[in-house]
């Protein structure tokens, strides 16, 4: 059976993986990543109103062959519980950077999936998104 190699990055820091696991299929390497993903999100939490855990898979050629990703947001919905102010940063601010956040993923993801001819186009989009959060961030302050 092929060996294949889970590399986990918690949204701090990559633990590579030196060791591999041997897996039957295909199907059985995406089971095993996404498996693992809860799993390393209840260990790390709570460290933070946004987390993104990811799971990427070598082959043993070490080409990188699959990821996977889970991303947890909280943010308080309200300003005020029983008389007692949310805790953390302003809601509006909060949700802007949430946003600004999700576009640089999104642009890291296309990238990742081998989208790399087609980003000209694709980077002026996530560039008038990202503009667009910064005006909305200085309009507030």
């Amino acid at each position: 059976m092929p060996l294949f190699f889970f590399d986990i990055h918690d949204g701090n820091e990559l633990t590579r993986d030196d060791s591999g696991v041997e897996c039957s299929s295909l199907a059985e390497v995406g089971d095993k990543a996404i498996d693992v993903l809860p799993d390393i999100a209840r260990e790390e939490l709570p460290n933070g109103p946004r987390r993104r855990f990811l799971v990427k898979v070598r082959d043993d050629a070490g080409r990188y062959v699959f990821r996977a990703s889970l991303t947890l947001d909280s943010a308080w919905i309200v300003e005020n519980v029983r008389g007692e102010h949310q805790p953390g940063e302003d809601r509006w601010d909060a949700a802007l950077s949430r946003t600004k956040a999700q576009v640089g993923a999104l642009r890291r993801e296309f990238a990742e999936d081998g989208f790399t001819s087609d980003m000209d186009d694709l980077d002026s989009l996530f560039s008038v998104a990202e503009a667009e959060v910064e005006r909305l961030r200085r309009q507030t302050k």
